[in-house]
């Protein structure tokens, strides 16, 4: 009695979706780890952009993998991750001859980049808005309902964060990506300096609140001119909208103070005064 050959399949049959083989464990474990890793990293930009911007990481401070893993508990690919995505947007900067990574300083020059980048695309954004966006208005309405609960509640991360919405809307509404980057960019910034600004005028609070009334009189109207359709008006307001960060800034540091205030002391009275309120905490 002959026996039966085995026929073994060939090397295509076993190659093929077909063929009967077990599941890659090893590719299926990178897959289902891959979106972990990304959801992780997003978060981690988050948190560490939000620090940056509330000055948590102050200007000058450095940024290393060592400490973002032990303070902020982050893995070790998150961490990497975040920092080169942060270097990216501009709030981190490679230092080689300092011999590591640090964030974005916040002096005189840096201050004066922003309010003429600020002051630039809020500009273009008056010529450029788009009346034929049939969503605008209302995107705008829903996005200023948000920002007057963060103004009430004086959450001035919360402040910035949504006043960036609503004027990302509007530079979206143009339909030029480039553009849209460096609003981006630019409102990435400004949020830092306003945040400065806000804490700062926190001080006084009749001043903060009258400042925080304009700034919600002056998104009305801006909404306003969209909806008539009103360039002019929208050429006015938005560029004024903007010189607001300037002329709050001149102010503070115009006040009568001896020795006379500048950027670099301002900075140093605020983490001082900080430092103090953790101190007395404790």
């Amino acid at each position: 009695m002959k026996r039966s050959k085995t026929v073994k399949p060939s090397a295509g049959a076993r190659n093929k979706p077909g063929a009967a083989r077990g599941p890659n464990k090893r590719s299926s474990r990178k897959s289902a780890q891959e979106p972990r890793e990304a959801s992780q990293t997003d978060a981690a930009v988050d948190l560490i952009r939000s620090k940056i911007i509330d000055m948590s990481l102050q200007p000058g401070s450095r940024l290393d993998e060592p400490l973002l893993r032990n303070h902020f508990k982050l893995g070790r690919t998150p961490a990497r991750e975040a920092i080169n995505r942060l270097v990216a947007e501009g709030l981190v900067n490679i230092s080689p001859n300092r011999g590591g990574m640090f964030v974005r300083g916040l002096d005189f020059v840096e201050i004066g980049e922003v309010i003429m980048a600020y002051q630039l695309v809020e500009t273009v954004l008056a010529q450029l808005c788009s009346f034929d966006d049939d969503s605008l208005v209302a995107d705008l309405e829903e996005i200023q309902a948000r920002y007057t609960r963060e103004v009430r509640g004086k959450s001035f991360l919360g402040i910035t964060s949504v006043n960036e919405e609503f004027h990302l809307r509007m530079h979206r509404s143009i339909g030029n990506a480039l553009f849209y980057e460096f609003a981006l960019s630019t409102h990435r910034h400004l949020r830092r300096l306003l945040v400065l600004i806000y804490k700062i005028e926190n001080r006084e609070q009749n001043v903060l609140e009258a400042q925080m009334e304009i700034n919600l009189e002056e998104h009305v109207r801006i909404i306003d001119a969209i909806r008539g359709g009103d360039r002019a008006a929208l050429s006015q307001i938005l560029p004024a909208h903007a010189q607001q960060a300037q002329t709050r800034l001149a102010r503070i540091l115009s006040e009568e103070r001896v020795p006379p205030l500048t950027v670099d002391r301002l900075l140093n009275d605020f983490f001082a005064t900080k430092r103090a309120r953790r101190i007395n905490r404790a």
